[in-house]
């Protein structure tokens, strides 16, 4: 949960730093560092959240719609947020619409942590 809000905060300082080159570069290797730990936890996690008998198709819906969403960030970012607001603070805003995620993931999603996944399962979809 707090790695989304530190890549953010890596990600502004980057572009705090874009004038000092090996400044810049340790905040960019920071982000990619943080951004590698946490992808393949979250695809863990997500791919848990669906019973056995729906799991692939689960995660792959969630997959496709993230990956519909990645393609527009690019849009929203580069033509209405950066030229409006600049780099650091665009990534400011991104950083908190990550922490506000982070916030109702901690909230309302389920712990899985030491359970088996049909318990998880169980808890989270009702019978058939």
């Amino acid at each position: 949960g707090l790695s989304g809000p530190v890549a953010a905060l890596a990600m502004v300082a980057f572009a705090l730093q874009l004038d000092v080159p090996t400044a810049a570069k340790v905040w960019i290797g920071v982000f990619g560092f943080v951004i590698e730990l946490t992808i393949p936890a979250l695809y863990a996690y997500v791919s848990e959240l669906y019973p056995t008998r729906l799991r692939a198709s689960g995660f792959g819906w969630a997959s496709t719609v993230s990956r519909i969403g990645a393609g527009f960030v690019p849009v929203i970012f580069g033509s209405l947020l950066w030229p409006y607001l600049g780099l650091p603070m665009t990534f400011a805003v991104v950083g908190v619409l990550t922490l506000i995620a982070a916030l109702w993931m901690g909230a309302a999603a389920p712990e899985t942590r030491g359970r088996e996944l049909d318990e998880i399962s169980q808890g989270t979809t009702t019978s058939v």
